[in-house]
């Protein structure tokens, strides 16, 4: 089971094995793990932990550019695996072609710094002239990704309703990325937890790993200042891919009263039409169980994992995948209390702003949202907060 207090995730589940003594002392607290994983589970949680927390410098690899320096620089709040106000740059052109991400112009993702050393240096990036489409994204939370990841395909795709036949107003579509069900990331561009991370590594720290070899050449087409030999990561991607696997939810707080009378109002509205309250995850034989301890689970996410028309107002007009520019994997809610600000380039500084900004699909839901009486928006509030 996991931790069911807030005050339980300050608690560590003893010292960082094998970690020598300085690391200790300037390592956060652990957060917490599921319950009964046993001592082999416990030392692949703690060796993914001092990986996610590991500052990269270029004699490790970083760069030559890159927009952050580790993992928990960016996913923190309120514990580290968490999400933060941070947000990186994307950029790219539409055309008579369609969509282009400029990649040799450096994008779609912008790296910002560029690595300094006493030998040389690379400058940070700019979005280049030529981008027609300049965005950016918010920090997503990355709690219980072993659970989404657990969730079978047939799963998502049964909730899928591309044209509409029920006659809703919704009509999610999945993003198959690799012959795969995508539902990391804000348009569901990936499918499994391991490409979400060496993604990550070498778009946003420059780290290159054996599934992402080739690094991400700067805007001045030189790789300089990067003398490492590719791939640089020996074994934190698989570290960091464990961490996040056994990182649980946040878990709920509120009153239960509360619970009810606000889900009450979030279903009246129709958003549950979109934040599916739960899936199961796959049974023991399942093909995406990625812990065994995870079998028949339910997975309280509040999310269809589904692409879903947005409406112009937030579209951003990048192209991930299946994902189009005006569409959006929907968010999962839960833990939504602690990953403010909200949206996908973080526009939204509450929880009532974000719903007020939704279109398309959800605008109907909205118009219901906007006309409810105070006692009723203050009870959907008390309700997603305590997700």
């Amino acid at each position: 089971m996991i931790a069911t207090t807030l005050g339980l995730l300050l608690l560590t589940l003893g010292g960082p094995a094998g970690a020598e003594a300085e690391d200790a002392a300037i390592l956060p607290p652990l957060p917490p793990t599921y319950r009964g994983l046993g001592r082999k589970g416990r030392l692949q949680f703690e060796a993914g932990f001092r990986e996610f927390m590991k500052v990269w410098t270029p004699e490790a690899g970083l760069g030559p550019v890159f927009n952050a320096t580790s993992c928990a620089g960016c996913h923190n709040r309120p514990l580290p695996g968490g999400s933060s106000p941070t947000f990186v740059v994307l950029f790219g052109s539409q055309g008579p072609e369609g969509f282009e991400p400029l990649i040799r112009s450096g994008g779609p993702v912008l790296q910002a710094r560029g690595v300094t050393t006493d030998e040389c240096s690379v400058p940070g990036e700019v979005v280049p002239p030529q981008a027609t489409i300049v965005t950016r994204r918010d920090t997503l939370p990355l709690f219980g990704l072993g659970l989404v990841e657990s969730i079978p395909d047939a799963s998502i795709l049964r909730q899928a309703d591309p044209l509409d036949r029920d006659g809703d107003g919704i009509s999610g579509r999945a993003n198959m990325v690799y012959g795969g069900v995508g539902r990391f990331g804000w348009k569901a561009q990936q499918h499994a937890l391991y490409q979400f991370v060496s993604t990550a590594l070498v778009e946003e720290m420059g780290i290159t790993s054996y599934l992402r070899p080739d690094e991400v050449s700067p805007q001045t087409g030189e790789l300089s200042c990067d003398t490492v030999p590719d791939p640089e990561d020996e074994g934190a991607f698989y570290q960091i891919t464990q961490f996040l696997t056994l990182l649980p939810p946040l878990p709920r707080t509120g009153p239960p009263a509360a619970f009810r009378q606000g889900r009450t109002v979030f279903r009246e509205l129709g958003c549950h039409g979109c934040h599916r309250e739960q899936y199961r995850t796959s049974s023991p034989t399942g093909p995406n169980l990625p812990h065994r301890m995870f079998a028949e689970r339910r997975v309280r996410l509040f999310s269809d994992l589904l692409l879903h028309y947005m409406g112009p107002d937030l579209a951003d007009g990048i192209e991930q995948g299946d994902a189009t520019g005006s569409e959006f994997r929907t968010a999962p809610l839960w833990g939504v209390a602690h990953s403010a600000p909200y949206l996908h380039d973080g526009r939204a500084p509450t929880l009532e702003d974000a719903i007020a900004a939704h279109g398309g699909e959800a605008e109907d839901a909205r118009g219901r949202f906007l006309a409810l009486p105070e006692a009723d928006r203050a009870a959907l509030i008390a309700f997603l907060r305590s997700l």
